[in-house]
């Protein structure tokens, strides 16, 4: 066994030579794991796995995969009820499903495979014959490309990824180092566990003798959650006060995370704090978990009543949500002085009047106002008159107003 480990990481290094570019060394190197993990758990070859990530994802560079964290191209079809976006494929706008982060898409696309029958003869064949597994996956439907079984085994031979597949038939488990739970529980005498591996709610809870719909109302999580490893969960009701009487909030907590650690209802805490739902604490404030609070802790922002909110739900992405309400992805971000893309589960947004319907254009190296106005189909002169602007110079970063 050690003898066959050395080989198999001289091997991996080795990788980086057969790999077409930096790009493609880079996304194996990024999900080889990954898809070594779910050879584990589904009984599908890593190697037929990570040739599917990057020719459908294009290495990671496809739109899909940067701003919906799909690699695998699944469209949303009827039972999806998680965040979607839109991408022209056979027609155009076409519905996609879009994820928290890429591990939810290959966990996806791993279930897609094993639950759907047409699939069912996959599961025949030997887990090491990649070419088998290549030519099944053409056979029953997978894609349309006449080619596609020819592409994935010339993905798989030029850049060794089968080398993946014979390192879990020899005992290799990825991510075996030891897991650390996302929260330090403050015992408040409710039964719980953390979970192991990347899995749905309905799993977990028939791993602890359960129903999902408990597991989700104790934990106040929405549908369509995805348990990440290392996240601790109840399985029992959590309490209506903590055992102990404050928390001073920390960068980076919620709400959520903080109700997690004392194993106090969600709703609860919100209520002895006088609290808005889907609002969030600022770091440095001192949260009540017994008492009712006197005054209103300070969330860093007043929303008024009369503007329209969104509560994130698990796996939305701001180019979701900025679709869903027919406003851009930059305006969201403006409306809740977001410096970056990222957002987390239950935070609450500000959606801006959505008659604001422009998109912002970022000005990169090279452009010129005539070129822009080519890129949209317009005049050079709306531009200017949309952004007030007094003659044609531009800068670099400079946002200007686009209106359909």
């Amino acid at each position: 066994m050690k003898r066959f480990m050395l080989w198999a990481i001289s091997l991996l290094i080795s990788i980086e030579v057969y790999a077409q570019n930096t790009s493609v060394k880079q996304y194996i190197d990024s999900f080889k794991d990954v898809a070594m993990k779910e050879m584990i758990d589904f009984k599908i070859p890593a190697s037929i796995t990570l040739a599917q990530g990057l020719l459908e994802s294009g290495s990671g560079n496809s739109r899909l995969a940067k701003e919906g964290n799909n690699h695998f191209g699944i469209k949303c079809k009827k039972e999806w009820t998680g965040c979607t976006i839109l991408e022209d494929d056979d027609a155009l706008q076409e519905c996609f499903r879009c994820y928290s982060n890429p591990r939810e898409s290959y966990y996806d696309h791993s279930k897609f495979l094993r639950e759907n029958r047409r699939y069912g003869p996959l599961f025949t064949l030997s887990i090491n014959d990649y070419k088998a597994w290549a030519n099944g996956l053409l056979t029953a439907g997978y894609a349309t490309n006449p080619k596609y079984a020819e592409l994935l085994v010339s993905t798989i031979e030029r850049n060794k990824l089968m080398l993946f597949d014979s390192m879990v038939l020899n005992g290799y488990i990825p991510f075996n180092a030891k897991l650390e739970p996302n929260i330090q529980i403050v015992d408040n005498q409710v039964p719980s566990s953390m979970a192991k591996k990347l899995e749905s709610p309905d799993q977990f809870a028939k791993e602890h003798n359960s129903s999902e719909k408990k597991i989700l109302k104790y934990n106040d999580l929405p549908e369509n959650t995805i348990i990440e490893p290392g996240e601790v969960l109840y399985l029992k009701p959590k309490k209506k006060k903590a055992s102990v009487p404050t928390h001073l909030v920390q960068m980076g907590e919620t709400m959520w995370l903080i109700s997690q650690k004392y194993a106090v209802k969600l709703n609860s805490l919100y209520r002895k704090n006088l609290m808005d739902e889907g609002t969030e604490p600022k770091p440095g404030v001192v949260l009540q978990l017994q008492d009712k609070a006197s005054i209103r802790p300070d969330t860093g922002r007043l929303i008024d009543k009369a503007q329209k909110t969104h509560i994130v739900l698990m796996g939305e992405t701001l180019y979701a949500i900025s679709k869903k309400y027919g406003v851009s992805v930059e305006d969201l971000k403006s409306a809740n002085q977001l410096s970056t893309d990222q957002i987390s589960r239950g935070q609450e947004l500000i959606v801006p009047d959505s008659q604001q319907n422009y998109l912002l254009y970022e000005v990169k190296s090279g452009d010129t106002l005539f070129g822009i106005s080519r890129k949209f189909g317009k005049k050079v002169e709306e531009i200017k008159n949309w952004n007030q602007m007094v003659n044609d110079g531009l800068q670099l970063g400079q946002k200007l107003k686009i209106y359909p």
